[in-house]
């Protein structure tokens, strides 16, 4: 998700306070919270993806990772049984992908996890996770969603792609992966399937991945102006706005539904955050992460870390990257200028995929981590 095409000089703009709710909002440390804290377990775990799969920037887990201890003893043991429980499990596994905000506008290159190649458009939601075959899934793909709709439309959407793949006689298991936006879309999507026939039995898992759950404060403030403009500015291709695709990553909207709507108590929820210092935040993140570093530094460039966890869930990460680098492989892109508006870091995205969804697949029914 990225507000960035709204305004181009809001460095000196400073982000409003917890916005105004009928609902209080507190914080606490994780554990009182609710959250279970895996980063370092999941960190060993990523540790290895890393050096199976190393990306052209190979370095120091620190440099990727928040909050991790790299002196902790390593238990191999361990890893063994998380990949021996893992490959049981692939063969019968489908992974859905639900994009965020404007993802349709740059399908053709850049869908969340991919390869980064170009592509005529569409064909990136499926060719461009070939680079996964070696995990044996029996399916990886991008649900199509309107990159300027609303999260009750491309509800609608998600719940749909779901009841598909439920269907195939071949999956037994389905792995929910959304990214920014995605993760409102896929909540509605699975408040919508549990007051028709309920969740599939299939629909194991939602993994958050700088996900907008409690809303960013970005929304609340450019909300008016971006309404106002939206339906008549048709970017990059972009699928037609239907006005409210901002609304729903306002923070008013998102605690509102969250407090009448739970997430369903039959999945296990994961969650991946990130923030970074503002010389590792892409430059067109940079005047965001400025204003939001008025409430607080954990931030991406768009969402404030504490936002962005899903109740109920483990904690797997704190990703040591922007909004963009942390999913989106836009520092492949062909135009120098898309490049440049990245961080250039190389974020090592595909050994995180890896380890999110062997971690995921290797806990046993019921659990929160592999044990």
């Amino acid at each position: 998700m990225t507000l960035t095409l709204l305004c181009s000089g809001c460095a000196s703009w400073v982000a409003p306070p917890d916005v105004l709710s009928p609902h209080p909002i507190v914080n606490l440390p994780i554990a009182a919270a609710g959250v279970m804290d895996e980063r370092q377990a999941f960190a060993a775990l990523f540790e290895q993806e890393l050096q199976a799969h190393p990306g052209p920037k190979p370095q120091a887990l620190a440099a990727w990772l928040h909050g991790i201890d790299e002196q902790a003893p390593r238990k191999p043991d361990d890893l063994d049984a998380v990949n021996r429980r893992f490959a049981a499990q692939a063969p019968a596994t489908a992974v859905l992908l639900v994009p965020g905000l404007f993802a349709d506008c740059f399908e053709d290159q850049s869908v969340p996890f991919g390869d980064g190649l170009v592509r005529e458009r569409g064909l990136n939601r499926n060719e461009a996770y070939r680079q996964y075959a070696d995990l044996g899934l029996a399916g990886i793909r991008s649900i199509a969603v309107a990159g300027r709709e609303s999260s009750e439309a491309n509800a609608l959407r998600v719940a749909e792609a779901i009841r598909q793949e439920a269907a195939r006689p071949e999956v037994k298991r389905i792995v929910l992966l959304a990214y920014s936006k995605g993760v409102p879309d896929s909540l509605r999507a699975l408040a919508l399937l549990q007051s028709q026939k309920g969740l599939p039995a299939a629909l194991t898992d939602l993994v958050s991945v700088a996900g907008v759950v409690m809303g960013t404060r970005l929304a609340d403030h450019f909300e008016g102006m971006f309404e106002s403009l939206s339906t008549r500015i048709d970017p990059f291709g972009c699928s037609a706005s239907d006005g409210r695709e901002v609304s729903s990553v306002t923070q008013r909207e998102s605690v509102a539904w969250l407090v009448a709507h739970p997430p369903p108590a039959e999945l296990r929820y994961h969650s991946v955050v990130g923030f970074a210092q503002s010389s590792e935040i892409g430059i067109s993140l940079r005047p965001f992460n400025a204003a939001l570093n008025n409430i607080d530094p954990r931030n991406d460039g768009q969402l404030l870390s504490r936002d962005a966890i899903l109740p109920g869930s483990s904690l797997l990460a704190e990703a040591r990257a922007d909004h963009w680098d942390i999913a989106l492989p836009r520092e492949r892109h062909p135009s120098s200028l898309m490049r440049a508006s990245t961080s250039e870091r190389g974020y090592p995205r595909e050994a995180l995929f890896r380890s999110l969804i062997k971690w995921v697949l290797a806990a046993e029914p019921g659990a929160h981590s592999p044990k």
